[in-house]
This record gives structure tokens, C-alpha cells and sequence, in this order.
């Protein structure tokens, strides 16, 4: 049985990061601010009012359960379909405001969805983890199809346009993994990508993408209502369909932006600034797994299930579960922030925003080796 508790449809940190996108609206854009407004209020009605309660009946008459086990942290069990609340808030939003006149729009939505779809199986029966790999190079492929291509760096550096399509289907198959990974703690993704869209939108406002603009809109209206119901009192998970969703349509964004087309250097670092966290756990937990000898192929490095990301190792260290969650979020929009400055920077601040977040991520990962260091002498 899925209990439905009662809980606030909107907290006061919601209330602020939607005061705060629609300050910069106004701030960058006031001629757009209305549409733009329309925009997250269509991603957010249809999530928050009709997706995500449907969602969660029909995820209990389907078997679309998470139940409690070792590997858990929740104790109930909890629909797992938050895959398609989010998805319906996101297509909703930019079907009915700009799908007409977006280029490649299609092909991000029919991807993502695509992607989507083999989570839903997933998240009711597991599926083989090399099937869903090659849903993930059918989604990118569909990208590819449609004229949609790296841009960092140029051609040229990888040989061809054939590397640079390799490039871009390792980037994005790699991203969407690394953010379904990190899915492990109420409101951590959400939260994750709320802080990635805000920094997409200010960067696609210094460019002057629409269509980037849009997208970040959408994505960001549903996260932030989805969180109504994956915080306190929880009442449905993202599961695998709304965690690679989320990923999906995050790393292939990345590629949307012609960040520098004169700079190659901040044109790569953009993307890996805006998504940092997700790529950090994924290197980390790769680097000590292996190390540790728990993984020792790439099936067992997609199935390995484990309380050791970074969020497991902070709550180790004795921070609650929400601290870690603003912990986490206030870090990635920290270093999400730097690609704004270095969107302006020549190559030698480019430079120094690289050696400034390798110094961050440094002190996180002596943080978890504290972490893992505490854990082996508990367990011993």
C-alpha cells in the first residue's frame, strides 16, 4: 500500500528560486517575461496538479513500487513513475509554447522520451543494463539525425565529423548514467537540476538561444513542482525513467549551446561546469570501485548498486539528509556559476576556473575518503 500523506504544495525554498528565474527574466528580458511566465506555470500546473497525482495511483495499479530494502533509505513503499510527471510537465510546456518554431526540438523531446520510456520498464522490471545502453545510442543517434552535434571542441580536433559524433554519444550516454546514479536521496536530483536549468537559462540569455531558453523553462518548472511530492512527506520517486529523463535531456542541452565558437577551450569547460556534480560522482565512485575491487567489468559497473556517492558519504560524516541536499545543490550551482564568468573569460581565466574547481572537487573528495575511512572503522 502507497499512503497518501498530506504536505505543503510548495516550500520556501521553491518560493524563492521562482521568485529569483523570474527576477532574471525580467532583469535580461522584460519583453519576454510574460511568455516566459506561461511557460513555467504550464510545466508546473501539469505536474503538480494533474501529472504527478495520477502518476502515483497508477504506479501503485501497475507495481511501480520502491519497497524498503537494505540498499533503501526510505521505509514505505513509494511509487517509482516520477519518470512520467516530470516528462509530461517538460513535453506539456514546450509542445503547446514553441514546438512549431524551435529547431530541433522534436528530436530532444522524442530522445529524451525514448529514454523515458525504457526507465518505465525499468523502474517495473529491471531491464538488461546493455539493452538500456543501446536505447540511449538510439536516442543520441536521433539526435544526430536531426543535425544536432558537439560544438566543443570543433571538428577538427577529433579528426572528422564521424569522431565528433562519437564524442558527443559518449558525453551524453555518460552524463545520463552519471546523473541516474546520483538519484539516491529525496529532492537530490530535483534540486540538482533546478540549479543546472537556472544556469543554462542565464547563459542562454547571454546568447541569445530561444530555444535553450525554453527548455531550461520547462525543465526547471517541473523539478521545482516535482519536489512538492519527493520531499517530506515523499510520495513518489523519479525512478529510472525520471532520473535518465532528467540526464538525457540535461547532457544533450549541453550540446545545444555554441558556447564560444572563437574559444575551444571555454566552449569544453561550459558544459563540464554546468554539470559538474553528476561527473564527479560517476569518476569518483568509478575510480574507488575499482580500487576496491567491487566492479571489474563494465555489466558489473552498471549494475553495482552501493551507499558509496557523495551524498552517502556526507550523510556519513553526520550532516541530516536535507543538509546534504542543499549541500550538493549550493555546490553545483557554486561551480555552475563559474561557467557564466568564463563564457566572458579568455583562455587564461578559463585556466584559472579549471584550477579553482579542481580545488573544490578536491577537498569533496578528501571529505569522502574521511567518509570512507569512518565507515570501514564502524564496520570493523
Amino acid at each position: 500500500m502507497i499512503t497518501q500523506k498530506p504536505g505543503k504544495i510548495l516550500t520556501k525554498a521553491q518560493l524563492l528560486a521562482s521568485i529569483g528565474l523570474l527576477v532574471c527574466i525580467l532583469a535580461f528580458k522584460p519583453g519576454q517575461f510574460f511568455e516566459s511566465l506561461a511557460l513555467i506555470l504550464v510545466s508546473c500546473i501539469c505536474t503538480v496538479v494533474i501529472a504527478t497525482p495520477f502518476v502515483i495511483k497508477l504506479s501503485a495499479k501497475v507495481g511501480a513500487i520502491d519497497y524498503p530494502d537494505e540498499r533503501r533509505i526510505h521505509t514505505e513503499p513509494t511509487a517509482r513513475w516520477g519518470g512520467l510527471a516530470v516528462s509530461a510537465g517538460v513535453g506539456a510546456a514546450l509542445l503547446l509554447t514553441s514546438i512549431n518554431y524551435m529547431p530541433n526540438l522534436r528530436a530532444l523531446l522524442a530522445g529524451s522520451y525514448l529514454v523515458m520510456l525504457v526507465g518505465l520498464l525499468d523502474d517495473i522490471k529491471r531491464v538488461n543494463v546493455f539493452v538500456k545502453l543501446l536505447v540511449q545510442l538510439a536516442a543520441c543517434i536521433i539526435l544526430i539525425a536531426d543535425g544536432i552535434c558537439v560544438t566543443f571542441p570543433p571538428a577538427a580536433w577529433w579528426g572528422g565529423e564521424q569522431m565528433q559524433w562519437a564524442v558527443m554519444i559518449l558525453w551524453i550516454i555518460g552524463v545520463t548514467n552519471a546523473m541516474n546514479f546520483l538519484d539516491g536521496m529525496d529532492g537530490l536530483l530535483s534540486g540538482l537540476v533546478m540549479g543546472m536549468s537556472l544556469t543554462y537559462f542565464v547563459l542562454a540569455l547571454l546568447l541569445g538561444s530561444q530555444m535553450l531558453a525554453f527548455c531550461s523553462l520547462a525543465i526547471f518548472g517541473a523539478a521545482f513542482a516535482f519536489l512538492a511530492f519527493n520531499i517530506k512527506p515523499v510520495r513518489i520517486f523519479l525512478g529510472d525513467s525520471g532520473s535518465t529523463f532528467f540526464g538525457f535531456f540535461m547532457a544533450a542541452l549541453s550540446v545545444q549551446g555554441s558556447w564560444a565558437s572563437n574559444n575551444p577551450m571555454v566552449s569544453f569547460l561550459i558544459p563540464i561546469f554546468v554539470l559538474s556534480v553528476p561527473i564527479y560522482d560517476m569518476i569518483f565512485t568509478t575510480v574507488s570501485r575499482i580500487f576496491s575491487g567491487k566492479v571489474n567489468s563494465i555489466r558489473s559497473w552498471l549494475e553495482y548498486t552501493g551507499k558509496d556517492h557523495l551524498h552517502h558519504r556526507l550523510e556519513s560524516l553526520g550532516l541530516t539528509r536535507a543538509q546534504v541536499v542543499m549541500a550538493i545543490c549550493f555546490l553545483n550551482l557554486g561551480v555552475g556559476l563559474g561557467a557564466i564568468t568564463l563564457f566572458e573569460a579568455r583562455t587564461y581565466g578559463g585556466f584559472a576556473l579549471l584550477c579553482q574547481i579542481i580545488c573544490i572537487y578536491s577537498v569533496m573528495a578528501l571529505l569522502e575518503f574521511l567518509a570512507m575511512h569512518r565507515t570501514n572503522n564502524m564496520k570493523a
